[in-house]
């Protein structure tokens, strides 16, 4: 489950860096300080117009089966977010997957607490 939040908050980031002038929908589940995070990340990360692209993708597909996605044991659920994070893994490069690998190093950290 916790993998799923992790590539939900990436696939968001990487989709609110696309349409950054859209303003989250009324009811969105996203606090200001998540918001901030992610915009954080993206800086961070610094991805290119092709990654960015195919990030959207790896949200669209994600979003698409998630329905289907809860109704997976939590053994099949645990094995889709390992694909969803290797592709998204693909996507980076070095340099990107090293700072990828410290934020969700901090954000578990901060999740325990």
């Amino acid at each position: 489950m916790k993998n799923i939040l992790k590539l939900a908050i990436i696939a968001l980031a990487v989709n609110s860096a696309v349409a950054q002038n859209n303003p989250a929908p009324a009811g969105s589940k996203i606090s200001a300080e998540e918001k901030q995070e992610l915009k954080k990340m993206r800086k961070d990360l610094n991805l290119s117009d092709e990654q960015k692209a195919k990030m959207k993708e790896i949200h669209k597909e994600r979003k698409a089966n998630k329905e289907a996605r809860k109704a997976m044991s939590k053994e099949a659920r645990k094995e889709a977010n390992q694909k969803d994070k290797a592709k998204v893994d693909e996507i980076l490069n070095d340099q990107q997957d090293v700072k990828m690998t410290e934020i969700r190093k901090k954000r578990r950290e901060f999740r325990k607490n």
